[in-house]
């Protein structure tokens, strides 16, 4: 059952009651006017005065230091499947472990997650201690090799994504990052170096859209993103198809022509419809229509590798060779099934093309 947002939705102190978490910040300065900080971890720049949280909520200044309050802090630890993070291109079918924790660096109003992300709502008693060898622990003996950092924001697990992805790599596990990237140009140079595969939810392609839906801005999102990239790594992009907000030809070129223009043709787009949630619930889920619009406009204007998202049976969740058109994925829901025409190099069987699907050993 979900939970629905109100006013009157429940609030907890977690400035009062996560004072045991010792884990000093990364990415901030110590500020000499009355033990303020400022924080460097997204575009906020927040100033953060004693005793007080940042936007987030859990990053927290106690005597001029700033603390990480989520370290060690899962909300959300489970085995799913990595389609469930919209990648495709990785290790169709692969098992992942899932990992959340509290917090966001946005408010977004039809957020899915909202439970979660905004901290202040977000009960304490579904926090678990977990350690970074624990989180290894666990996927080893469940032969997992892949960490998903995801679900709410993990953008303000910053520290522990970090220092447990580092030890992960030791052990022969992959870290994939899923995020808004609403990062500092520091942070995202810190998760491209410590994570290996990443999917990044793009809200729109409108800066006012981001500045009334996320309480965000727009270009640290897209300047994060051409720097993944362009270092290299595994990269595939999704966007939330809001009712009444996002479910326009004009807002789908914006972001086809982004991926085209500033990424590559062959980068993965995900079309997904949202589900009424949060504080924007008037309007119903976004009809499977127009996910498959957005994704037609998307292969007629060039595009490689086209999806859809939020659905159990449809064409667009099924991958083609780009070259040729024969199927190779073959999907139901987050099921995968890799057919004999996709070779174990990622290519096309039937004419050769190489269609960048990295398959599981």
């Amino acid at each position: 059952m979900s939970i629905k947002w109100s006013e009157h939705a429940c609030k907890y102190n977690l400035q009062n009651e996560w004072n045991d978490t010792l884990k000093e910040a990364y990415l901030y300065d110590r500020l000499s006017t009355e033990h303020k900080v400022r924080c460097r971890l997204c575009p906020r720049n927040c100033v953060i005065q004693q005793g007080e949280v940042g936007f987030c909520k859990v990053r927290k200044n106690i005597n001029g230091t700033l603390y990480a309050q989520t370290y060690e802090k899962a909300a959300h630890v489970a085995i799913e499947k990595i389609e469930t993070e919209a990648i495709f291109h990785y290790e169709p079918g692969a098992d992942i472990l899932s990992l959340g924790t509290i917090g966001c660096n946005l408010n977004c109003s039809y957020c899915q997650n909202w439970s979660l992300s905004q901290a202040e709502y977000a009960n304490p008693n579904i926090i678990s201690q977990r350690t970074s060898e624990q989180i290894v622990n666990m996927a080893l003996k469940n032969n997992i090799k892949i960490l998903s950092w995801t679900y709410s924001e993990p953008a303000v697990w910053f520290e522990f994504v970090i220092d447990t992805a580092r030890l992960a790599r030791k052990h022969g596990l992959v870290s994939l990052f899923k995020s808004a990237y609403f990062l500092s140009e520091e942070a995202t140079d810190m998760i491209i170096d410590a994570a290996d595969l990443f999917a990044v939810s793009l809200k729109a392609m409108d800066n006012k859209y981001y500045q009334t839906h996320t309480q965000g801005w727009i270009a640290p999102v897209l300047n994060c993103t051409k720097k993944i990239h362009r270092s290299g790594k595994p990269l595939e992009i999704e966007n939330l198809i809001v009712t009444g907000l996002t479910d326009k030809d004009s807002e789908y070129i914006k972001i086809i022509d982004f991926v085209k223009k500033e990424l590559d043709e062959s980068v993965p787009l995900h079309f997904s419809s949202f589900h009424p949630d949060y504080k924007y619930v008037h309007l119903p889920q976004a009809d499977s229509s127009h996910l498959e619009r957005a994704r037609a406009m998307a292969l007629e204007r060039g595009l490689q590798y086209v999806y859809v998202g939020n659905v159990f049976e449809n064409v667009g969740l099924h991958s083609y060779c780009s070259q040729c058109g024969t199927m190779l994925v073959e999907r139901f829901g987050l099921n995968s099934r890799v057919l004999e025409t996709l070779d174990r190099s990622g290519r096309c069987v039937k004419c050769g093309k190489n269609n960048n699907i990295k398959l599981k050993p």
